[in-house]
This record gives C-alpha cells, structure tokens and sequence, in this order.
C-alpha cells in the first residue's frame, strides 16, 4: 500500500500543479468573479500551462499560443471574453496572458496597503468626543422625517462600544446602507457584525465591503429570473432575504441556488417559499451541498410517509363507515325484533 501511495505521489508530481494564490480567493465577489465561475478561472488557467508545456516551453516562458483558436479551447476563451486574459504581442509572438487578472489583484493589495499605511493608529476606532447627535440627525435627514426608534439608538452606542466605531465610520455605515436600499433595522446588525468580524477599521475598507453588498443585488436577481422564472427588478424584500441567507445565515451562493432548484416547479414558487426551505436547512445544520441533498432526501422520503399515513388512516376510517353504514341498515330493518310464534310458523 505504501509503494503503491508513492507511485501515485509521484504521479501527481509529474502532471505538475496549478497554483492559485489565496488572495484571489478571498477577494473573488471584490473582482465580480462568482463562486461557480472560479472553476471556469482555474480551468483556463490549467489549459494554459497545458498549451506551454505542448509546445515544448518551460513553465512560466510562454502563454497560450495565438495559434489556437480560443474557440477550440473554451476556458481559454472564455477567460479572454471576460477580460482576465488578454492578447499579448504580434504576429508568430502573439499570446494570451492573464494580465488583467493579476493587475486587479495587486491593485486590491496596493489600496489595502496604503489605506493601512496612512491609518496605521488612526484606523476608525473609537475617540473622545463621539457625536451621537450627528448620527442621529443623519439618520433623520437621509429617511426625511424623524423615525429613529429606542433600539436604532441601542444598536448606534453597540457600534461605539463594542466594534470601537468612529462617527465618521458609524455616519458612512449608514449612508452607504441607504444608497443600497438597505433601510431596515434587521439589515444593520448582520451586516455589522460581518464588517467587525472582516477587521475592517477604513472608510476604504467599508466601501469595498459595502461594494460586496452590490454583488448580492446581482445574485438575487439570478436567483429571480434564471429559477424562479421572474422578471423585474430584484424588490428590497428579495434583497432582504438573500441578506439573510448569505451574510446572516452564512450561506454561499451555490447552496441558496440548490434551494431555488428545489422550489422550481412549485405553484408558489417565490423567495419565501426559498427562505422556508434555507430556514429547514439552518436548523439542521447544513452546511455544503453533500448536507443539502442529504436534508432533500430526508424531506421527500417523510413526505412520502406523511401520505402513505394519510392514505391509511383515510382507507381505515372508510373501512369504519362502511361497517357503521352496514349495521345502521341492519338495525333499520322493518323486521328487527318481530319474532314469529310457532303459531305463525
């Protein structure tokens, strides 16, 4: 067993490796890459050291050939018709490299960098003089009327107090909530906790975040249109519900995409009939795409139980009226208790 682990170590050293730096992952929804799409990335990124190695070239030395068609390659080319690769050089010399892919990583790496060099003590935290006022009054200006409740309140000094938040960052929070709709109270707090949780102190930091929150407008509007069959624009009450599900609830895309196939096909097919059944799921527990279809399994064998007692009981309690119905006749018979003397006999 051991020779045969080492024979298949080697195995895989000699087909080499593909090496995606972490940072790429880490910032896919800041570059607009979804989940399910990093998996094209790789792919294209795989097909082109495959391309380097064919053409007799060390590792690194060369991109993909011009000679091929992008279309004869489909990761290839859908990496080109995305932008995170591109054509490089003429004629024979022409490649396709992942220029733009590594520019906007390093970019993302080179504004976290200088936001954290020019904020390096002075990063949000909170300081001596805190305006709660200001805060109020903001709130007030951007909803148009006077409508901040005891609890609103609460969760400002919470901000203050226990994330360490500055006025300017608590002020911005909540304008860039507003610029996205996201008006409600239940909103707030999950996605509070995220940006404390993320270690974000800048004010660079929470745009970047809140620009996340952008990405989460586009997924539900897939999760509308592509399967639940709806057109229009994704409504706050949607948003709200994929708020929940992903930055409350901590679900990835690829699982509140499970959900919605599932609910395909259902008469009321909508985002609550989708929330009902992520809501089942945060209650087991489940966690990856193994546990959900596991979680379907079970829902569909107990509903099939659930009917096989209901035909049961129901061929049971017509088994009963008829037996009821049999001895109602059997006591209504117009000869019940007439008993015949010999005489008549």
């Amino acid at each position: 067993m051991q020779l045969q682990a080492a024979e298949f170590g080697q195995f895989l050293h000699e087909k080499g490796q593909i090496s995606v730096p972490c940072w790429l992952l880490q910032k896919h929804q800041a570059l607009d890459i979804p989940p399910e799409e990093l998996g094209y990335l790789l792919l294209a990124l795989y097909q082109q050291q495959r391309s380097r190695e064919e053409d007799g070239a060390a590792f690194g030395e060369e991109a993909y050939p011009a000679k091929r068609n992008p279309g004869d390659n489909p990761w290839m080319g859908w990496a080109l018709e995305k932008g995170w690769a591109t054509w490089k050089g003429e004629g024979d010399k022409r490649k396709a490299v992942f220029d733009p892919l590594w520019h906007k990583l390093y970019q993302l790496w080179a504004d976290e960098q200088a936001t954290a060099s020019r904020e390096a003590n002075n990063s949000g935290l909170a300081a001596e003089g805190f305006d709660y006022s200001a805060i109020m009054k903001e709130l007030d200006r951007l909803r148009g009327s006077l409508t901040v409740t005891v609890r609103e309140k609460q969760l400002i000094q919470e901000f203050n107090i226990k994330y360490g938040w500055s006025t300017e960052f608590i002020l911005n929070f909540f304008r860039l909530c507003f610029q996205r709709d996201l008006i409600q109270m239940k909103n707030y707090k999950p996605l509070a906790a995220q940006i404390h949780r993320s270690g974000i102190y800048t004010l660079e930091g929470l745009t970047a975040f809140m620009s996340e929150v952008d990405w989460i407008g586009k997924q539900a509007a897939e999760i509308k249109r592509d399967y639940l069959g709806l057109y229009g624009m994704v409504t706050l009450m949607e948003r709200d519900y994929y708020v929940k599900w992903h930055i409350t609830w901590r679900f990835g895309h690829a699982l509140i995409v499970r959900a919605a196939r599932e609910s395909a096909g259902a008469a009321n097919a909508t985002f609550k009939y989708i929330d009902s059944i992520i809501e089942r799921w945060h209650e087991l527990g489940v966690d990856s795409l193994e546990a959900s279809e596991e979680a379907i399994q079970n829902w569909h064998e107990e509903k099939k139980k659930q009917a096989k007692n209901r035909n049961s009981n129901s061929n049971r309690a017509s088994g009963r009226n008829s037996q009821r119905t049999a001895d109602k006749n059997r006591t209504e018979s117009p000869w019940e208790g007439f008993a015949l003397t010999d005489r008549e006999e």
